[in-house]
């Protein structure tokens, strides 16, 4: 079939958006199919995937570090809390091969059908296989999956909306609304299921949860764009014996690493941050580099330098949820109200809770008042302040001994990092989508998702420093450093902004 010129594709480009039917940026291809049931299926599965994410999550501090006695495979508290961290870091790092899967080798709707499968077995792995086995097969299973699903159901919810805008910002708050949900019920049941009959019944939860995240995906992809089903910058047949092997000797590395010592559970942490930070230089320098990224897309991958370091600060704060603040949990809150006594994980979905309503609101402000002028960055940092304030309020209760912070003192603690969480992340994802260049919006994307692998993985470093006793000077270290970084990001893109604009 011969190929339309420039001018034709142009003229078709131009007839089709008289027409009000959607053409997506980077394919043109045409996207009428791109209708509420397709964000339907896009939230849904992510809903689940969450579920099953954070019901494992919410759980694998306390499985790592717990007694033998008591079901648990009995690590140091720091040792589990730095894996528990590296383990959200692995998972995010993921997302980077499986962008560069979906934008050379397969389509992202086939992409996130393979993924979801990884990750169902990941967890029947963890449920039926006891011990170190059944953890690390488990957990390797769930990140390649996660990898492949979740940066692509994210960058397929921006081919939804190819026009951009405020429809896209309800689109995206809606989607991480999905998110939200899931990830309240999953370590809603998964804890209770703890309690009741211990790790392994909770992990079976998540396991039944993916299953039915990925049936359902299964029978609402065809609804999706057609866009989803081509991929963007197919792999030459001459390059795949090169990539290849590329794969190969990465996996060899990664096996010696493991096998010699070099890589082991107590230095994790730092390992996986080093990935981070080399993969966050190498994206920033290909986006920047890349011939086909215009010169105003390169002002825009510029401007996303400091808005990518708050994404990092934000992360590192909202997964303390899952390291020192488990332990918090644990051994400082009155879990107990006369004869009712609640698990931990209950604390933590309550915060799930609340962001799911508050995003709900946030979407109809975006769209119906005002507030939809608010530029992203603004929205950002009130994000982050909104955390470290929460951080700062658990300050006055740890001062005490024992178990000193009342469970009522809990709410307001996870009101304002659910506020914080869903002013922060619908926002970020929509300006990533935004600032990304035409012909690497995966790749962007994924740059995104590398903010919550460092994220994660500081997260789990720096809970190596929390101290039983020394509570209070923890989280007042943490939310000072929270506000100082993210003044100074503020005014470090306000900077950046400002001179790419006059440039």
């Amino acid at each position: 079939m011969a190929k339309s010129s420039p001018t034709e594709t142009s003229a078709a480009h131009t007839k089709l958006a008289t027409e009000n039917i959607g053409v997506t940026d980077a394919l043109g291809v045409v996207t009428d199919e791109a209708k509420p049931s397709g964000l339907l299926t896009l939230s849904s599965a992510e809903m689940w995937e969450r579920f099953s994410f954070y019901g494992l999550q919410v759980l694998l501090a306390y499985y790592l570090y717990y007694s033998l006695s008591d079901g648990g495979l009995g690590l140091p508290q720091p040792v589990a809390l730095g894996i528990a961290g590296a383990y959200g870091g692995l998972v995010y790092i993921a997302q980077i091969v499986g962008a560069w899967i979906a934008d050379r080798v397969l389509a992202p709707r086939y992409v996130v059908l393979i993924g979801g499968s990884a990750i169902l077995a990941g967890h029947i792995m963890l449920a039926v296989v006891p011990g170190l086995i059944g953890l690390v097969i488990g957990l390797a299973l769930i990140v390649v999956g996660t990898g492949g699903l979740k940066v692509n159901t994210t960058m397929m919810v921006g081919a939804l909306y190819p026009k951009g805008g405020a429809k896209r910002d309800a689109g995206y708050a809606i989607y991480y609304m999905g998110i939200t949900i899931g990830a309240f019920f999953g370590p809603l049941l998964t804890g209770w299921l703890h309690q009741e009959w211990g790790f392994h019944v909770a992990f079976g939860a998540a396991a039944v949860g993916m299953a039915a995240g990925l049936i359902q995906y299964a029978i609402g992809m065809g609804k999706l764009p057609a866009s989803t089903a081509v991929v963007p910058n197919p792999l030459p047949a001459q390059q795949r014996v090169k990539w290849m092997l590329i794969s190969l000797v990465a996996i060899a590395i990664i096996a010696v690493a493991i096998a010699t010592g070099v890589v082991r559970a107590e230095n994790i942490s730092n390992a996986v941050a080093l990935i981070v930070l080399l993969a966050a230089i190498a994206f920033f320098t290909m986006l920047l580099t890349n011939k086909q990224v215009t010169a105003g897309e390169r002002c825009s991958v510029v401007r996303y330098i400091p808005v990518f370091l708050m994404s990092l600060v934000f992360w590192t704060l909202l997964f303390q949820l899952f390291t020192a603040f488990a332990v918090y949990a644990d051994t400082k809150i009155q879990l107990s109200a006369g004869a009712l006594t609640i698990p931990p994980t209950l604390i933590v979905t309550l915060e799930s809770l609340a962001v799911a309503g508050i995003t709900a609101l946030l979407a109809v402000l975006w769209t119906k008042s005002r507030a939809a002028r608010m530029q992203p960055v603004p929205k950002l940092i009130i994000g982050v302040v909104a955390m470290a304030f929460g951080a700062a309020l658990i300050v006055p209760f740890s001062l005490s001994s024992g178990q000193s912070m009342p469970l009522l003192a809990t709410i307001p603690v996870m009101l304002l990092f659910a506020f914080g969480e869903a002013m922060f992340a619908p926002s970020a994802l929509s300006f990533t989508a935004e600032l990304a260049p035409r012909a690497a919006n995966a790749q962007m994307t994924a740059l995104y998702f590398l903010t919550m692998a460092g994220g994660s993985t500081l997260s789990g470093w720096i809970s190596g420093l929390y101290q039983p006793g020394a509570e209070g000077q923890y989280f007042s270290v943490v939310a000072i450093t929270s506000f100082v970084t993210i003044a100074v990001l503020g005014l470090a893109y306000r900077v950046v902004d400002t001179r790419l604009r006059t440039a």
